[in-house]
């Protein structure tokens, strides 16, 4: 009745361990694939995520607040945009590797478009990226593709924005001097 319980709890883990039992019973080399794979996903994000976070938790302690807000909050307007897109396209590393910064900048009064066009960005525009495409497809391709992608990512950015509200999101609640709980330097309790 406990696993029956736990697997309730866990639905996506269990769907995969259900299907990686299928395969072993039905098709075992796919299987071994597929394991072989996930390893190498898992290795990979064992190495990555652990510098993310400490790279998040130095950015928590080392910026104020404030110029998160001045920069990336509700009212940064064009400029936050722009620097939004800047910081995504300079970064390194996977998508799922921007999540803690973007929870870290949107605890500390990012605005949800700009962390929207943050993580478009950290997708679809890195630099890097830029020259490789231009190199297999064409200076005219990539120019083309990016003016497309940077316009289409402001637009998701500001749609996003009115459909999702800090209410609909995990995060922790401001205290009386506007700091958030367990942020920065405060490692206050969780309420």
């Amino acid at each position: 009745m406990k696993l029956l319980d736990t697997m309730k709890r866990n639905k996506l883990p269990s769907a995969v361990a259900l299907a990686y039992v299928l395969l072993f019973a039905f098709k075992t080399d796919t299987a071994f694939a597929a394991v072989k794979n996930s390893a190498f996903y898992l290795k990979e994000m064992m190495i990555i995520l652990p510098v993310i976070y400490m790279l998040t938790t130095v950015i928590d302690v080392l910026v104020p607040r404030e110029a998160v807000i001045k920069n990336f909050g509700e009212n940064s307007g064009m400029k936050g945009n722009v620097l939004a897109l800047a910081l995504g396209s300079v970064s390194a590393g996977p998508v799922y590797a921007a999540f803690p910064i973007a929870k870290m900048l949107l605890q500390r009064g990012a605005s949800i478009s700009n962390i929207v066009i943050l993580l478009g960005a950290w997708a679809v525009i890195k630099i890097p990226m830029l020259a490789n495409e231009a190199r297999f497809l064409g200076p005219k391709f990539m120019v083309a593709r990016w003016v497309l992608t940077v316009i289409s990512i402001f637009i998701m950015g500001q749609i996003v924005q009115v459909f999702v509200k800090r209410d609909d999101m995990p995060l922790p609640e401001p205290d009386a001097e506007g700091t958030r709980t367990g942020e920065g330097k405060k490692n206050q309790p969780a309420r």
